[in-house]
């Protein structure tokens, strides 16, 4: 190879890096947008969550944990014997102690002086309480169980409804919350004159919201759901980055 050609080389492969380079750049300093997108599903709740709970007002604490054990045992059995799986039954029980005191001041006449004493009672309970998370929504099952727990000794209610699996719905969510942040991006795009190119950037943030219908979001969006009863409102949100195009 002569010198001649080994130079041009060298330039030509010189170039194609320096062109390399500023695309590169180019790219680095295109401008962006980044938008926020929120997507909202509602969908028939599935699962009714009951809480039950025992106490014992045993002076013994150790005595008292195992009186309310045994309580909640018993509990437990009454809801199987009625149907009741194990894995409604939400493992993870909790123990509580709650205190109390009363102070009297009883007062008496003795050789004409008045006299008074004061007298403070003090007591405390421990209370052990779980949840139940039925498959069904059904009123007289619902019923059904509350009334087996408070027979057996327990305080039940419901607590209220949810979803069991909230998988589709919370991809369902998403799938309008990216959806939304387009028609957003659009928007401001649209007002600045310029075009979207593609999407550079798409991430999700937060904990979807799952809420009671017609309840009140507690979540970023602060606003109210659709107030349907019986169903749940599943919110997603997410942050999207698109390329301009001037």
């Amino acid at each position: 190879m002569k010198w001649s050609d080994a130079l041009l080389s060298i330039v030509v492969l010189f170039g194609i890096i320096f062109i390399v380079v500023l695309c590169a750049e180019a790219a680095a300093e295109s401008p962006s947008l980044t938008v926020e997108g929120i997507g909202t599903v509602t969908v028939p709740v599935d699962t009714a969550s009951i809480s039950i709970s025992v106490t014992s007002s045993n002076d013994n604490m150790t005595t008292a944990q195992a009186e309310a054990s045994r309580k909640m045992s018993n509990v437990i059995d009454a809801l199987k014997a009625i149907g009741v799986k194990d894995d409604e039954i939400m493992s993870g029980q909790s123990t509580g102690v709650t205190s109390y005191q009363s102070t009297s001041k009883v007062c008496k006449v003795v050789n004409n002086t008045t006299v008074c004493e004061n007298s403070t009672f003090e007591a405390s309970s421990l209370e052990r309480s779980a949840v139940v998370r039925l498959r069904t929504v059904d009123q007289s099952r619902i019923n059904e169980v509350v009334e087996a727990a408070k027979s057996a000794g327990a305080k039940a209610y419901l607590a209220g409804y949810g979803l069991g699996d909230a998988s589709k719905a919370v991809a369902d969510a998403r799938q309008k919350a990216v959806a939304n942040a387009k028609e957003n991006a659009q928007q401001m795009a649209s007002a600045a004159g310029v075009r979207l190119g593609k999407v550079l950037e798409i991430s999700a943030y937060g904990l979807p919201d799952i809420n009671m219908a017609g309840s009140y979001s507690s979540g970023q969006t602060g606003s109210y759901s659709s107030g349907q009863t019986g169903m749940v409102d599943v919110t997603s949100y997410v942050i999207v980055t698109y390329e301009i195009v001037t």
